[in-house]
């Protein structure tokens, strides 16, 4: 039986700015659940900020975010978020097993410890991205693809159903990149809602339902073989873009 799909992120006219320089204008863009949606563009076209946006993380100039027809704000509990990787202080003394169980924090009422459904639901995680046997390691000692599966069990501890996800295969080899992503395709078959900053064009089709192209302004979102054309992504990059013909061959399929 198939699941009607809803919306749970609703942008109207986003529009968000540092210190008078527009990083987001007018974007207005609905997504639907049990997807996994790529956000794609050019360095400094607001993708990261984008996610923010939606995380309540930056203040909007302009504009409105609804998770769950709720604001940012109070649906916070309801999102979980993997940040980029030069975001984190990878020499912080804290092992594998303690950064899953982070996920678990906003479940765990200030005045008592972690219980065993919490250690249950951490350790879950890390089966599911194929980091259990690194429980008691450091996170600085692990490669750069371990430690961003590390952060995405966090997220997937949380047991949240969105997950925001900023460039989670960067910096990672072929093999981990496919691990990760095998991970994102068996969390949308169990209900997971995925928005994921992505900047490889090449695989863009393969990994996403759909795609939101930003470039400030949101230029195009839909599924990648409206997204991925010539014509568009020529004009979002301004030539600075090699159009490889493999790329053009997935979006005019």
């Amino acid at each position: 039986m198939t699941t009607e799909r809803r919306i749970v992120i609703d942008v109207k006219h986003l529009t968000v700015s540092y210190q008078a320089k527009p990083a987001l204008l007018d974007v207005s863009v609905q997504i639907e659940s049990d997807q996994l949606v790529g956000v794609i563009g050019p360095n400094g076209a607001g993708k990261s900020t984008f996610i923010k946006a939606v995380l309540g993380f930056v203040k909007p100039d302009l504009g409105t975010v609804q998770i769950n027809g709720k604001s940012a704000q109070k649906a916070k509990g309801e999102v979980a978020y993997v940040p980029q990787r030069g975001a984190v202080d990878w020499d912080f003394p804290i092992t594998v097993k303690e950064v899953a169980l982070m996920g678990r924090y906003q479940q765990i009422p200030w005045y008592t410890t972690p219980g065993s459904n919490d250690y249950d639901a951490a350790f879950s995680a890390l089966e599911m991205v194929r980091m259990q046997d690194f429980a008691e390691r450091q996170i600085g000692e692990l490669s750069g693809g371990q430690q961003q599966r590390v952060f995405l069990a966090r997220a997937l501890a949380q047991g949240s159903d969105i997950l925001l996800l900023d460039e989670p295969f960067a910096g990672v080899d072929a093999a981990t990149e496919r691990a990760i992503l095998d991970v994102l395709e068996r969390a949308k078959q169990n209900g997971k809602t995925l928005v994921v900053v992505h900047h490889d064009l090449s695989t863009a089709a393969e990994y996403f339902d759909k795609l939101i192209l930003i470039k400030q302004r949101m230029y195009a979102f839909g599924i990648p073989q409206m997204v991925l054309n010539e014509e568009l992504l020529s004009n979002v990059y301004e030539g600075r873009l090699r159009i490889f013909s493999d790329i053009i061959k997935k979006g005019d399929t």
